[in-house]
């Protein structure tokens, strides 16, 4: 007799589940195209006119498609200016335009690059070494020691490769538990070490760097095409410097949380060592990685040529035939996916922009907020944690920055704020949402990882949450008023 392949699912169940899967993603598009229908064909909207209504409906099309997961996400970003030209009455040029522009070459360079430290061992190698350096088996002290090998691996990975990245490493250090895995110490062990290194450090340290968050591209996106205001890689770290903050708070407040003082987990210092010892001597290959990585780090902080030609220019370095670098190895990591999604993304959020839609949707918030005069503080909370209810069931940053990122944008101009400013701290606030274990991406990975409950993971995140969001609301203005930004 046959039997499943271990971590396989039962044919029958397979199939049921995957019967279900596919009738979700149907319905998922069918009402997707219905409001895009709907909105197109169906009366004004009072204060829109046609042209800004069938973008707003390809606008929540996107969402929907997202949501649901009716569409591959490549689909969805190629379909999505092409929905522009067929619904919305827009050029082709202007239509497809988040694809030829900078932010797009820069997020293209930085995917190659994360996925090259994916298939060399450089990658595992710096974290290893970093956190080898600790020479402890205190759960506090390994703790630190990824971190800080997070912190230096970060400049160069997406928040989807980094989880990719790390998670292995987090099952490696449970690995060293084998046989107390049910003691409780263990658990709370096991458990921070999902939480913090493969769940909450990828986005904690998104917003500090220009590639390291969708949200940041699609944000010195919109603002160049929207505002002309541009945002170097150097010049969004600087902006963004007082996050860093949010770093040791993050440490912290789960060494405090899970109860971590004075513990050691079993077997780790030798188990990390041994995890070195595998990876044996660095390799030419890596060492002409890292002298890409270097150069391009040197050309974006002095800025010298824009910077997703800079990616580019260090990302095609990287396959010299003297490099050793295997571009079908590199491929099999590539988010060439996310990288048209991302595309569409930024097309559709210049179009919402020029259609009028942004401005309606803005005043529309904004007429809300006038007639309440609270202080602009208190307004900005109420925004951030509105924002952060509506966003709970968008489990992609993509879809979150298509939806967020011009909304935000137009109500700084509604409120007569900076834009800079303003849509910045929205943006930032967006990545610290753990309200829901299911509401990011990297924080959904770890907790599933975890094995713990979702309720384990409410009461763990929000707390976290709240103190973020405060930290960037109160913080980060007081910052870019002391650089000349203010709000």
């Amino acid at each position: 007799m046959a039997t499943a392949v271990e971590g396989e699912t039962p044919l029958v169940g397979g199939l049921e589940g995957a019967e279900g899967h596919r009738g979700r993603r149907a319905l998922g598009l069918v009402g997707a195209f219905l409001i895009l229908f709907a909105l197109r064909f169906g009366p004004l909207l009072q204060g829109l006119a046609r042209p800004g209504q069938a973008v707003l409906g390809v606008f929540l099309w996107f969402i929907v498609c997202m949501v649901t997961n009716a569409l591959p996400k490549a689909v969805v970003g190629l379909a999505s200016p092409l929905l522009l030209v067929l619904m919305a009455g827009m050029k082709v040029k202007p239509a497809f335009g988040g694809f030829n522009g900078d932010i797009f070459f820069l997020a293209a360079g930085a995917f190659i690059i994360a996925a090259v430290m994916m298939s060399t061992p450089l990658g595992r190698r710096i974290t290893l070494t970093v956190a080898t350096a600790m020479r402890s088996s205190r759960a506090t002290r390994v703790l630190l020691g990824l971190t800080l090998a997070e912190v230096a691996t970060k400049p160069f990975l997406p928040v989807v490769n980094e989880c990719a990245l790390f998670l292995p490493m987090c099952k490696g250090v449970s690995s060293f538990m084998a046989g107390k895995e049910s003691l409780p110490e263990s658990r709370r062990i096991n458990t921070a070490v999902m939480y913090l290194i493969a769940g909450l450090l990828p986005l904690f340290i998104g917003p500090l760097m220009l590639t390291s968050a969708f949200p940041n591209l699609m944000l010195a996106a919109y603002l160049k095409s929207t505002d002309g205001i541009t945002i170097s890689w150097a010049r969004w770290a600087w902006l963004n410097l007082p996050l860093w903050g949010l770093i040791p708070i993050t440490y912290f407040y789960v060494i405090g949380y899970f109860r971590l003082r004075g513990l050691d987990i079993p077997g780790a210092e030798a188990g990390l060592a041994k995890m070195k010892e595998d990876l044996g001597r660095i390799t030419h290959t890596e060492l002409w990685t890292l002298f890409c990585l270097a150069l391009g780090m040197t050309l974006w902080i002095g800025g010298w040529i824009p910077p997703g030609m800079t990616a580019l220019l260090a990302a095609s370095l990287l396959f010299v035939p003297w490099s050793g670098v295997d571009f079908q190895e590199v491929n099999k990591h590539m988010l060439w996916d996310i990288l048209m999604l991302l595309g569409g993304a930024i097309s559709l959020g210049t179009a919402l922009y020029k259609a009028g839609t942004v401005t309606w949707m803005s005043h529309g918030v904004v007429g809300l907020i006038e007639g309440s005069h609270l202080p602009f503080l208190v307004v900005l909370i109420l925004l951030v944690f509105g924002f952060q209810i509506a966003r709970a069931g968008i489990v992609s940053a993509v879809a979150a920055g298509a939806a967020f990122i011009p909304l935000s944008a137009g109500l700084a101009h509604a409120l007569h704020v900076p834009v800079l400013p303003f849509s910045l701290i929205i943006t930032n606030c967006l990545q610290y949402a753990f309200f829901l274990p299911i509401s990011i991406t990297a924080f959904l990975i770890a907790w599933s990882a975890s094995e713990t409950s979702g309720w384990e993971a409410i009461k763990f995140g929000v707390p976290l949450s709240i103190v973020a969001n405060f930290y960037v609301i109160l913080i980060q203005p007081l910052w870019l008023g002391a650089i000349g930004l203010p709000l």
